[in-house]
């Protein structure tokens, strides 16, 4: 399994190391990596990081940039869930380069103003009907509500409980109480929060948010396949 990512910064998916080239993993990769050693009983990062691909958003950018533009009924033209559809258009085309991959792309969904369900469903399904214009069939949207760190405090601050309510909150880092604020309490870096994940002291099986659980059965589904 060759495991083909993009994200938007070394605490979402991770970062390539300047230098090395090597992939580092963040926070929602080590989720990734969780779910796949439940399954396989080996950790991809820990055993075969070769066969993670990482993409960075600018490449990805470039890439999607240089597909020929196509129009397929039932994507609307809106400049946010185009932008969704060109990202995992493009990164299925990178994906399709690799045998036996699967696509995983992450995006916050929403970084100003709190998303209605509506609005996240849409961008979500953009990334599914970008990976269906390649005709790649194993691609996944990685897409938190309204961001990655409502997923970690699920369990760091709410101990698991009422998480569905972090959903609803800003997504705007300049907001009084944003949830990046309210994650920079615990006071934890990158890689704390990975070995956290790595030790289930962040239990990813206890978070019960509406996003996360529709990533998570998307891709239980694809490596039971």
């Amino acid at each position: 399994m060759i495991l083909v990512l993009s994200g938007e910064g070394k605490t979402d998916l991770g970062e390539l190391v300047f230098g090395t080239g090597e992939f580092k993993a963040g926070a929602m990769y080590m989720i990734i990596d969780k779910i796949i050693e439940t399954k396989y009983n080996y950790s991809p990062y820990r055993t075969s990081k070769d066969n993670i691909k990482y993409i960075p958003e600018s490449e990805l950018s470039k890439k999607a940039k240089s597909l020929k533009p196509i129009k397929l009924p039932g994507v609307d033209g809106k400049k946010e869930t185009a932008y969704f559809f060109r990202n995992a258009r493009a990164l299925a085309t990178i994906s399709k380069e690799y045998e036996n991959s699967i696509a995983i792309l992450f995006r916050d969904s929403d970084g100003t103003n709190s998303s209605t369900n509506s609005e996240w469903q849409d961008k979500y399904d953009s990334i599914l009907k970008g990976f269906e214009s390649a005709n790649f069939k194993q691609g996944i949207a990685m897409l938190p509500k309204p961001k990655s760190e409502a997923w970690l405090i699920c369990a760091l601050k709410n101990s698991y409980q009422n998480c569905n309510n972090l959903e609803n909150e800003s997504g705007n880092d300049a907001s009084p109480n944003s949830l990046k604020k309210q994650l920079e309490v615990y006071n934890l870096s990158n890689e704390q929060i990975c070995e956290k994940i790595e030790k289930n002291e962040i239990d990813i099986e206890k978070i019960k948010m509406n996003s996360f659980e529709k990533f998570k059965s998307r891709l239980e589904e694809i490596i039971n396949a």
